[in-house]
């Protein structure tokens, strides 16, 4: 074949498609408001772009046992104002607007995805991915007004989601990426903004904005039968989660959960060998919580670093299952994290049931309520916790009971009542932290992308500032006080 590319075009549906022919023939067709994108996804191949001009369409799209290639994407793309709209639609069963079934190598990019609603059983989501699927991206969409409108209470089951992945079958969902989203206004029920549940393995959740929605913002899963048969393979693990925002995520307005405040920021349920870094937790009801709703399953290898977490509604981190006949949280490594303000009946941290063999060390804790109040003691089992240095401080500091070795001193961070929890220049939390042991178990394919040495830093590679995680001596918190501004 010469290396002279042909251009072909071919008619889909009255949508004009022009290709290159070349070793492989790719297509672009290109959708206008009145036609219809179903139309195209149905004739669109390897390396084929369908690109969705503003407008809005009242249309469900199925991508549905389809798949591109490694170096040829099927991709789904929206121009700037592209809308797909739920308006006069309703979700059949669990349903999204864009729905991406037991395909592989598909990217979906650039829409508003809004307006989808259910008033009962059915489960509406702004986009859907579930059965199974590699390399599947979802990046740089807006999806908000996904609601189920029910007003029954626990236990019924009624939901919503903004984006969900499910993987529902052995094959599962593999090197998934989250890029870049906005999920916001969403009235989610007993269900969750951003969520990743069941067999899904190697993903990486970057750069997304969850908030205002009245549940959970960022949830991933294990042990809810999403995948049955699958044993311990039901359940999301190998997972970076870096650069996201979780803000008012609240289920205190939520007529399911009767008004109590209960919504992460970000939550983990059972999820295996995952990586929070550098994100912002800032008004929700609690800002992370690791914990199993399942009797005899675990929360467990979890590594959380460089967060900011401040002005929770009820507390900073909860850590534990939520009754003694719930489940463990197992080898939580939380370092290096600045709390400022959380309030409520957990405050900065708080430990409920069967805490096993976890580690916190270098964070600062800087609580609204007296030093003693930043660290709450709800329920029992715990064993194995280690506890090495750490800040603490607040509206009145003679505590003795606080574990590990105590900093009891103002942080001064920067600008902490508008969310800047940096350090000044005389901060006590410079040059007097310990980084801890690097984990070297982790044997995915993922971490060996992210840290080819074998060896994962507990304390991360960089601050929340993306600046060098150790400058000399490590700081405590999530800001490495350096030479660069």
């Amino acid at each position: 074949m010469n290396s002279v590319k042909t251009t072909v075009s071919r008619v889909v549906a009255g949508l004009l498609l022009s290709s290159c022919a070349g070793a492989a023939l790719a297509a672009s067709v290109t959708v206008n408001p009145g036609q219809s994108i179903q139309a195209a996804v149905d004739q669109a191949g390897a390396g084929d772009t369908i690109r969705v001009l503003a407008g809005t369409y009242a249309q469900k799209v199925s991508i549905s046992a389809k798949s591109g290639t490694a170096g040829a994407f099927i991709t789904l793309k929206g121009d700037p104002g592209a809308i797909i709209s739920g308006s006069g639609l309703s979700p059949s069963g669990r349903q999204g607007l864009i729905t991406i079934k037991n395909s592989n190598y598909v990217r979906v990019e650039g829409f508003e995805v809004a307006g989808l609603t259910s008033s009962g059983g059915n489960t509406p989501v702004g986009i859907l991915i579930e059965g199974n699927g590699a390399k599947l991206q979802i990046v740089n969409n807006k999806i908000h007004d996904i609601r189920n409108t029910s007003t029954c209470k626990d236990p019924c089951a009624v939901g919503a989601h903004g984006l969900a992945v499910f993987g529902t079958n052995a094959t599962g969902v593999t090197d998934l990426l989250v890029q870049g989203n906005e999920v916001y206004k969403n009235v989610l029920q007993a269900s969750e903004a951003l969520v990743i549940n069941g067999n899904v393995d190697r993903f990486e959740v970057l750069n997304n904005n969850v908030h205002d929605n009245n549940n959970i913002g960022f949830d991933f899963i294990g042990y809810e039968g999403e995948c049955s048969g699958c044993g311990e393979n039901d359940r999301v693990r190998n997972g970076m989660v870096r650069n996201n925002v979780a803000r008012n995520n609240s289920s205190s307005t939520n007529p399911w959960y009767g008004g109590e405040g209960s919504a992460g920021g970000f939550y983990v349920d059972g999820g295996r060998n995952i990586i929070f870094d550098r994100n912002i937790s800032s008004g929700n009801d609690i800002g992370f919580e690791f914990a199993s709703e399942h009797s005899g399953k675990a929360t467990e290898d979890i590594v959380m670093t460089n967060n900011f977490v401040y002005n929770n509604r009820e507390a900073g981190l909860s850590v534990g299952g939520y009754s003694s006949g719930a489940g463990q949280a197992r080898r939580i490594h939380v370092n290096n994290n600045s709390f400022y303000k959380n309030m409520g009946w957990g405050t900065e941290v708080v430990f409920q049931y069967k805490v096993l063999d976890s580690r916190f060390s270098n964070n600062i804790f800087s609580g609204e309520g007296t030093i003693a109040e930043n660290y709450v003691v709800e329920g029992s089992g715990h064993s194995g916790n280690v506890w090495g240095v750490n800040l603490w401080w607040g509206s009145a500091s003679g505590s003795t009971n606080l574990p590990g070795t105590q900093v009891k001193s103002d942080p001064r961070y920067v600008a902490p009542q508008t969310g800047n929890l940096n350090l000044q220049q005389a901060s006590p939390a410079i040059n007097v932290g310990n980084p801890g042991a690097a984990l070297t178990t982790w044997t995915s394919p993922l971490w060996a992308t992210y840290f080819p040495s074998g060896a994962i830093p507990v304390n991360g590679v960089k601050d929340i500032n993306g600046q060098a995680r150790v400058e000399g001596v490590i700081d405590l918190g999530a800001d490495e006080y350096g030479t660069a501004p």
